[in-house]
């Protein structure tokens, strides 16, 4: 294969007009003359042999080939700055950045007061944090996008490996004003007449409910099914059901939901640190860690 000499400018147009989808704006965002964007892609297209963008005169769409080049251009990209980053970190010793992908229920929870005491101790350092499901935040540690990954057990890929911080039980979504949410040793048949709701078998959470309760044990059938936590917390406080949920993910003291405990529904799942088996941390990333687990 012939040398492909492409640069950072070339990769910056492209990811541009992906993520814009179209040149116009692009262009603005790279303060430069449309021609002069359009002169980038298609020396980049002519360099890799392959049409990245479909051009019409109303949208600009991703080809095939550009599908595929797209999370290629992007770790380029943060490689690139994660090199610039890092000599920087050389020179100032406490600057750098840090990347964590990490499921939405510890992201809304507990990683606010995380990064800020942080940030605090080392203003100079950049962080990167990816929420998305349990799914995607493995996937993130394993391509390298993320220094490690925030989430629970469960996960199986010998590449990956897991250490466990901290246990989150499972418990009833309510509303405050429900007739049985004061109930005192409340079991999963107290509501069996209840309007269920649930999150999608692709959800980590309903894979490891659907895993942990036998068929004789498990909630009725969900009319609603939503796709996150935070979606199915959403039709509960609207009144239109009730659903198993992780402890962390009910706010405290929130004035309309509350999360109850079962007493026959001892179901927990493990939170903490997937990180890949055969690698190393950066040290900030080990720094980064290593303040989590005091906070936590």
């Amino acid at each position: 294969m012939s040398r492909i000499n492409f640069d950072l400018q070339q990769l910056q147009a492209f990811v541009a007009v992906a993520d814009r989808a179209g040149f116009r704006a692009a262009a603005e965002d790279l303060h430069l003359s449309p021609a002069a964007l359009s002169r980038r892609i298609d020396r980049l297209e002519q360099l890799l042999g392959a049409r990245l963008f479909e051009r019409t005169t109303r949208a600009v769409q991703l080809t095939r080939a550009g599908e595929a080049f797209l999370p290629r251009a992007r770790l380029a990209l943060d490689d690139l700055e994660a090199a610039v980053l890092g000599i920087h970190e050389i020179a100032a010793r406490h600057a750098g950045r840090v990347s964590v992908a990490c499921i939405p229920t510890i992201a809304t929870t507990r990683m606010p007061g995380a990064i800020d005491g942080f940030s605090r101790r080392m203003p100079l350092v950049k962080v990167r944090l990816m929420d998305g499901g349990m799914d995607e935040v493995a996937a993130a540690v394993r391509t390298g996008e993320a220094d490690f990954g925030l989430g629970f057990s469960g996960v199986s890929d010998p590449g990956l490996a897991f250490e466990p911080l901290v246990e989150d039980h499972y418990v009833l979504a309510i509303r405050r004003d429900h007739p049985q949410a004061r109930k005192r040793a409340p079991t999963l048949a107290l509501f069996a007449q209840e309007r269920w709701l649930a999150v999608a078998r692709t959800s980590g959470n309903r894979r490891l409910l659907d895993a942990a309760l036998d068929v004789t044990g498990r909630p009725p059938v969900a009319w609603l099914e939503v796709g996150h936590v935070s979606t199915l917390l959403a039709m509960v406080e609207a009144g239109l059901g009730v659903g198993l949920v992780p402890a962390l993910a009910v706010p405290q003291r929130h004035p309309v939901l509350k999360g109850l405990r079962l007493d026959d529904v001892g179901l927990r799942r493990h939170l903490g640190v997937l990180s890949l088996a055969e690698g190393q941390l950066t040290p900030l990333a080990r720094r980064f860690l290593d303040h989590l687990r005091q906070s936590w």
